[in-house]
């Protein structure tokens, strides 16, 4: 027979292990089979757990909090269709480089390919998403600490990403004795080797740079933008979940990158057109810019840590480091020929005054302004989540980057799925945390209203209610020359009829509607402390006149004044 008090001082050892390695945060969903493991992590003080009902949306929450601290947090399920529910939050974990260790219990290995109850195939369940997959044997004390510390050095060493362990326990899953903690333990600390790089400071030093950031950010990597970007008088794109800000940072830069003229021609690149472009991360939302990237032949310098290859496959030279650390290491002296930089900060300009003044005469509420509005007032020192189909995109064109506002966003994989849950695994960290997502994609994550209301964390959630796919208005399926309006109605527009705000009252949310800009302004900016929802309902039907609008606007003035720049 097997000794439960055995498998229990396994999953001590475990959790013990975690814990030596820097993980404080666990996600555990109720189950039989993982009764080891939930008893372990409840006696460790030094990881919190949060008793999550859904897999999925508990996935998601440790993610969130991966995402917010870059530590990895732990998620613990039962056997059977239960670890099947992390796969969305495994996949946005791996693309995005967000570190996570999942812990699924099994049954014993005898009953694999069996009919047994909650049993199924857990071996590799989430293929190639997963750094690492190892199926550990319980019954060996010895290894449960030295199983901890592979799981963590795995999943947290560049490009992060998630180890997944597999535990078979069998019964009795009850210890007959008390469930004491692991003794603490040090963590020998190894020097990483410095990352290979090629030496590119030759590629930029005296030349017209643009540097693009992609979806990676910090407070490291921002001031390191910074003071390269001052040598070598290079304006800098940024893309609004980089958190990259500085002088050399354009506040409109995709307005000002997808501005055309009636032919369609590209007028801030045309005008000044860059001899090299520094890319840094994964590719910009802003299609316009990655287009671009795509097609223009222009010289690029790839820097980016990832699994990934660069999908654009436009990079000339390809640096797989750490871009701060690169940063860190080029020598280049200052570029004393700033007329480079001087234009394009001069369109930046041109730009934001005239989306400014194009905003203000649209009715509200409408979604450019609410993007706006959320992104100016949101409290300082505070995270902004922004869902990843239209908000995000609103925010990238409409608002600008805060120093003190750290924008977060399910990018790796674009997905609508998890953002409630993983907005709450964000506010764990206690952070007040304001997430502004669209109406489909609260409705597809729900349930987690109870989850937030019941833990009480520092959450504002903003719904845009358009009544449907908003997002599908931009593409050709909405041409009802193409697509007959009744059909695309039902597959794109998806129309629901529904508001947010009673739903979430119905399980205890508090939750109310805005109407006005001054309303938003007000509830957008008022302290975070405990959670609430706010709603607006929007006209689905106006998302391509307002935008269009808005970007005629910008491309017009940025027009004029070229014409006024080179009138004699």
């Amino acid at each position: 027979m097997v000794d439960g008090t055995r498998q229990a001082e396994y999953a001590v050892n475990l959790v013990g292990g975690l814990a030596d390695a820097g993980v404080d945060m666990a996600f555990i969903s109720p189950g039989s089979r993982n009764t080891p493991l939930t008893l372990a992590f409840a006696a460790e003080p030094r990881i919190r757990d949060i008793s999550i009902r859904d897999e999925r949306s508990a996935g998601f929450a440790a993610l969130g909090y991966a995402k917010a601290t870059g530590v990895p947090a732990v998620v613990v399920c039962t056997s059977g269709s239960a670890a099947a529910h992390y796969l969305p939050a495994i996949v946005e974990a791996n693309q995005s480089s967000t570190p996570m260790i999942v812990l699924t219990a099994d049954r014993p290995i005898r009953l694999r390919g069996t009919g047994a109850p909650q049993t199924m195939d857990q071996v590799n369940l989430y293929g190639t998403h997963v750094k690492l997959f190892v199926d550990l044997n319980a019954a060996n004390l010895s290894s449960g600490r030295t199983d901890a510390l592979k799981l963590v050095d795995t999943a947290a060493t560049t490009p992060a990403g998630v180890a997944h362990a597999n535990v078979p326990f069998d019964e009795p899953l009850v210890p007959d004795g008390e469930i004491r903690p692991a003794q603490r333990q040090e963590v020998p600390q190894t020097t990483g080797q410095p990352s290979t790089m090629a030496d590119i400071s030759g590629c930029l030093e005296g030349r017209k740079v643009l540097i693009v950031i992609g979806g990676l950010g910090g407070t490291a990597l921002s001031k390191a933008v910074a003071d390269l970007a001052d040598r070598l008088a290079a304006p800098v794109l940024a893309d609004v979940q980089s958190n990259v800000t500085g002088p050399n940072v354009l506040r409109h830069g995709d307005l000002v990158f997808a501005a055309h003229d009636g032919d369609q021609n590209l007028l801030a690149v045309g005008r000044c057109p860059p001899d090299v472009v520094l890319r840094l991360g994964a590719i910009p939302t802003a299609r316009p810019l990655w287009r671009w990237l795509e097609t223009s032949g222009v010289e690029q310098i790839l820097v980016n840590a990832s699994r990934l290859t660069d999908p654009l496959d436009s990079a000339t030279e390809t640096v797989e480091a750490d871009p701060v650390r690169v940063l860190k290491n080029l020598s280049i002296r200052r570029n004393s020929d700033t007329s480079f930089l001087t234009a394009w900060m001069r369109m930046d300009r041109t730009v934001g005054a005239a989306l400014g003044a194009s905003i203000s005469t649209l009715p509200f509420p409408n979604e450019p302004a609410i993007a706006r509005i959320i992104a100016s007032s949101v409290p300082a020192h505070s995270i902004l989540y922004v869902g990843s189909s239209r908000p995000i995109r609103d925010l990238d064109a409409f608002g600008t980057q805060r120093a003190d506002v750290t924008v977060i966003a399910n990018r790796g994989v674009n997905g609508i799925d998890g953002a409630i849950s993983t907005a709450l695994g964000v506010a764990l960290t206690g952070t007040p945390t304001t997430l502004h997502i669209g109406d489909v994609t609260a409705l597809h994550d729900v349930s987690a209203f109870s989850e937030v209301q019941r833990l009480g964390v520092p959450l504002r959630i903003i719904v845009v209610n358009n009544d449907g796919g908003g997002i599908f208005s931009f593409l050709p399926q909405a041409t009802f020359g193409v697509v007959p309006a009744e059909v695309y109605e039902r597959h794109w527009g998806t129309p629901h009829n529904l508001q947010l705000a009673p739903i979430a009252r119905s399980m205890g949310l508090p939750a109310r509607t805005a109407t006005t800009s001054a309303d938003l302004v007000h509830s957008s900016s008022a302290p975070i402390d405990t959670p609430e929802l706010i709603e607006l309902i929007t006209d689905r039907s106006s998302i391509l006149d307002h935008e269009a609008l808005l970007r005629r606007a910008v491309a017009h003035a940025l027009a004029c004044s070229e014409d006024v720049e080179e009138r004699p």
